[in-house]
């Protein structure tokens, strides 16, 4: 399937870097990946034949991440510009009420369409390790009813750290922790790809993402009602509780399917990518209009 990879430009001119394959005549799907990562996470979808042949696949960086621009300002990562950003991409790939795979810190841009665009402006949501929690700024998102483990609070601090050093020691840290089974999913050039995404970004731009406002009011009153969701939890997953974001996403959404994977960490579209892809191409095709 032919590649098109390009720049478009945000409202307030911040480059965003998006690539597209598959086939423009199926439903689409746009990918975001998590904080400090980069779109090379979903690899094995962009090259996976029955995605290529039945989807429409976009995937782009968010603001601060990886190709795309990365302003110095921690009002150019508000809400709206989130909005404005993903826009910009459907605008550039011609896309129509999209669905959205959202993988970690991802899962939180759908509250930032729907505050800004409306819930109308995608078809449904695929949260891949995400966790929908609603609450006013993104950090409490991660933390109430104790999303993470507590394991994961001592690394959370390092990779907010504004210290370089410690900055950078942790970057071999956070990769590993993605999977379950680093020293066997993780070969040295993907982990090297991985930790040159995080280590691109500057540590003031981390914080920016993880302490930045939302304003959930319309989410809760359009999204969570509207949209079908379909979550995909590994059982190892060091930065989500499995029992705590599926509560939460059902408190949250009416129409939800949760899949659980056996020995599968933080990234399922990457360490199981062939069960992820068949769950993520079924629940898009049952929801299709």
């Amino acid at each position: 399937m032919p590649v098109k990879e390009l720049y478009t430009t945000s409202t307030d001119g911040t480059k965003i870097w998006a690539e597209s394959t598959g086939n423009p005549s199926k439903p689409a799907v746009v990918f975001i990946h998590g904080l400090s990562c980069t779109a090379f996470a979903y690899d094995k979808q962009f090259v996976d034949p029955d995605l290529l042949k039945n989807l429409y696949m976009v995937r782009y960086e968010l603001r601060g991440h990886g190709r795309s621009g990365m302003p110095e300002d921690i009002e150019a990562y508000a809400s709206p510009r989130q909005a404005e950003d993903f826009a910009a991409v459907c605008e550039a790939f011609g896309l129509k009420k999209p669905f959205v795979c959202a993988w970690s810190l991802g899962a939180c841009i759908p509250c930032d369409i729907v505050g800004n665009l409306g819930a109308e402006y995608i078809s449904g949501v695929i949260y891949s390790a995400g966790s929908p929690v609603p609450s006013p700024t993104i950090a409490e998102r991660c933390v109430v009813g104790e999303t993470f483990p507590s394991a994961f609070h001592p690394m959370m601090v390092d990779i907010l750290s504004l210290d370089s050093s410690t900055a950078a020691r942790s970057a071999a840290t956070f990769v590993d922790s993605c999977v379950a089974h680093p020293s066997r999913d993780l070969p040295w050039p993907v982990k090297l790809l991985w930790m040159g995404g995080y280590g691109s970004q500057l540590p003031q731009i981390r914080n920016y993402h993880i302490s930045r406002a939302q304003d959930n009011t319309r989410w809760l009153a359009e999204a969570a009602k509207q949209w079908p969701v379909l979550m995909i939890h590994g059982l190892k997953d060091l930065h989500r509780l499995t029992d705590v974001v599926t509560r939460q996403l059902k408190e949250v959404y009416v129409n939800t399917e949760v899949q659980y994977m056996e020995d599968v960490g933080h990234a399922p579209h990457y360490e199981r990518p062939g069960e992820t892809n068949r769950l993520l191409l079924g629940f898009v095709q049952k929801h299709s209009a």
